[in-house]
C-alpha cells in the first residue's frame, strides 16, 4: 500500500489536486499499516454522464447497466448498476468480476487487490 499511496500522491500533484488531498496521500505512504478506510476516503462518486465527459473511456471497461462510478486513485473504480442497486467490480489483475449490494464489501476486495499486487511486485 505504501507504493500505491506514494504513486497516488505524485499523480495528484501532477493533476492539480488540492494540497490537503496530496498531503493526506503522502502521509499514508509514510505509514506501516493500512486498512480499507484509508482507500475509501478517496472515493469520488460520479454520475455516468459526468464520468464519460471527464475520463478517457478507452481505458475503462463499463458495464452496460452502470449509472454511477465510484472512482479511486490510480484508475480503480466500482460501478453502481441500475435496477439491481448493486456495486460491480471487475478486477484489474485477474479479470474476476462480481456485484454486491454493500459498497464496503466491494471496497474491501479492491483494497485487498491493491495490497496483494504490491506484495507480488516486490
Amino acid at each position: 500500500m505504501k507504493n500505491y499511496f506514494l504513486k497516488s500522491s505524485r499523480w495528484a500533484k501532477r493533476n492539480g489536486d488540492s494540497h490537503e488531498r496530496i498531503q493526506r496521500l503522502q502521509q499514508l505512504s509514510d505509514r506501516k499499516t493500512w486498512d480499507v478506510k484509508d482507500l475509501n476516503q478517496f472515493g469520488q462518486l460520479l454520475p455516468l454522464k459526468a464520468f464519460r465527459a471527464e475520463y478517457d473511456l478507452a481505458i475503462y471497461t463499463l458495464h452496460e447497466d452502470t449509472i454511477d462510478i465510484m472512482l479511486y486513485p490510480q484508475m480503480y473504480y466500482i460501478q453502481l448498476l441500475k435496477e439491481e442497486g448493486r456495486w460491480y467490480y471487475k478486477s484489474l489483475s485477474s479479470g474476476e468480476e462480481f456485484a454486491h449490494p454493500d459498497i464496503e464489501y466491494v471496497e474491501q476486495f479492491v483494497f485487498n487487490e491493491i495490497k496483494d499486487s504490491e506484495k507480488n511486485s516486490t
